[in-house]
């Protein structure tokens, strides 16, 4: 993969998107292989995003009690976000500016107008330097914003993977995979989307306010006759709008339990069979399908309410705003074609462009949340470790798996703050605390070495997983001292194997080693013969 020409493009191309050039006209001479895609700009780059916003993160996590991942995000992207917002900006105050250039223009053609006549030439090329302005303002405005969704998007992505890593084994166990994918995708993926349009919160009022100001100097008092119909139709679509997130929100719950039931029946796919409980199975999923279809068609109902008054506004919007004008002050041409135009920019920035930008920032903080509180669930404790201990050593040990209980052990350590953890020779230890609860694990002595083999048996249920758990911090220990050399290698009963052939899951998407795949398939016992 070639390196990305944005990095080494000139102002100049990135105002006119000049460094695309090359690989539009490869793909337009033959198939693009993927040799010749370019490569991600560093500042693009998963590693580069993900350690800017985990760096945040981890900032504002330890400077507050109540972290705001929204506050994490404003350090990383903010200013980028502001600049091009108001290039946006000032490309949507030209959709206001070319009406009246072409008014002048139109009113030029009448012979007793010798002023707009004499300047009707300059007024030409100023409507077409206002369009070369306008392309120049918006697109990079658009391919900025749309890249800082990218962006976002990427780095939380990122974080979200880091964390699954990091959560303890009693969280995986409450986490659906559909939920996972709900959230890298169902989620993520809007700030893509709507980014772009998420600044009309403040630009739809500026531009409403300078239209007004245009129209009243046209019309006066006839200019609110449109823009009161304006408003019935945004209260209208703020309630179709409510009733849509509600079904919306319906359908997403009903959609994650359709994916948690489907993978529980896949995962049990033995039993299912076993017990021939395919038609229940069956019958349990259309269900929630039906269900899932009844709320995305009344979703689709409001939206295409929504879009219809949107549509048929325009009509509307000009006769009320032109009609009470020309009843009294005859038909004037320049001004009925003016404001035409400024009502159709008007209609776009209060049906479409407002109520857009108030869903997305509505969305975007729900879907912050959501992943605010998936960062802030609990990981499994990483033991510290001392060069000096040579194996695994546990004393007086009581270990807890009630649900709940770690919470119970913080506000019990809260309230005896006289009670002080002992860190001596860099050892992990914990008070000694009267706790109501059935332990696990209690008062576990256990001394392994360096290099000797242990085996643990045992009944169902008398705490093997659980001593396994506890020394990979998995289960945290509420008494005693555990001592450990350092790193620890855990192989589980259960393997996970990737879809692909066995040198694929040996590389695991590494570059190939021959000597290294040569030595697992030894050490493995794979060797023909």
């Amino acid at each position: 993969m070639q390196k990305s020409p944005l990095e080494k493009a000139s102002f100049i191309s990135k105002l006119f998107f000049s460094w695309t050039t090359p690989i539009l006209r490869k793909g337009y001479r033959h198939h693009l292989e993927l040799s010749d895609i370019y490569q991600a700009p560093s500042a693009d780059s998963a590693d580069h995003l993900s350690e800017k916003l985990e760096r945040e993160w981890d900032r504002e996590q330890a400077s507050k009690k109540n972290p705001q991942l929204i506050h994490a995000l404003r350090r990383c992207f903010f200013w980028r976000f502001l600049f091009y917002g108001i290039l946006l900006y000032l490309g949507e105050v030209t959709k206001a500016v070319q009406p009246v250039l072409l008014g002048r223009i139109i009113a030029s053609y009448d012979p007793e107008n010798k002023v707009e006549r004499s300047i009707a030439i300059y007024l030409g090329i100023g409507l077409c330097l206002l369009f070369i302005v306008r392309t120049l303002l918006l697109h990079p405005a658009i391919f900025g914003l749309h890249r800082i969704g990218m962006q976002m998007r990427t780095a939380m992505f990122s974080l979200i993977y880091k964390k699954t890593l990091k959560l303890s084994s009693r969280v995986l166990d409450k986490i659906s995979i559909g939920q996972l994918v709900s959230l890298l995708s169902n989620n993520l993926n809007k700030f893509d989307e709507g980014l772009a349009l998420a600044h009309f919160i403040w630009i739809a009022p500026l531009q409403v306010t300078l239209l007004m100001g245009l129209l009243w100097d046209l019309l006066q008092f006839s200019a609110f006759c449109g823009l009161g119909l304006l408003i019935i139709l945004v209260i209208f679509q703020a309630i179709l709008g409510k009733m849509m997130v509600k079904y919306r929100d319906q359908r997403a719950a009903k959609i994650n339990e359709r994916l948690v039931i489907t993978s529980e029946i896949i995962d049990n796919i033995y039993s299912v069979k076993a017990y021939c409980w395919e038609s229940a199975m069956e019958k349990m999923i259309e269900n929630l399908r039906e269900v899932e279809l009844s709320m995305t068609r009344k979703a689709a109902y409001m939206r295409f309410f929504t879009s219809s008054a949107f549509f048929f506004s325009g009509f509307f919007v000009v006769f009320l705003s032109v009609l009470p004008y020309t009843v009294i002050n005859g038909i004037v041409l320049r001004k009925i074609f003016t404001t035409i135009s400024f009502c159709i920019v008007l209609r776009m920035s209060v049906t479409r462009q407002f109520p857009t930008a108030v869903q997305i920032w509505y969305d975007s903080f729900g879907m912050i949340r959501k992943i605010q509180d998936f960062l802030q669930k609990q990981e499994y404790k990483v033991l510290e470790y001392n060069l000096m201990t040579t194996g695994i050593i546990m004393e007086n040990v009581t270990a807890f798996w009630e649900e709940g209980f770690g919470e119970l052990l913080e506000k019990v350590q809260q309230s005896n703050g006289d009670r002080k953890h002992s860190n001596d020779e860099n050892n992990v230890s914990f008070s000694h605390l009267c706790l109501v609860g059935n332990p696990v694990l209690k008062n576990i002595n256990l001394n392994i070495e360096k290099g000797e083999m242990l085996a643990i048996t045992g009944s169902t249920g008398s705490g093997k997983t659980s001593l396994l758990m506890l020394i990979l911090g998995e289960l945290e220990a509420s008494e005693g001292i555990i001592k450990h050399s350092g790193r620890v290698s855990f192989c589980s009963q259960f393997s996970w194997i990737m879809p692909g052939t066995i040198k694929e899951n040996i590389i695991f998407g590494v570059s190939y080693d021959e000597y290294r795949y040569k030595s697992v398939v030894k050490a493995c016992q794979l060797q023909q013969g």
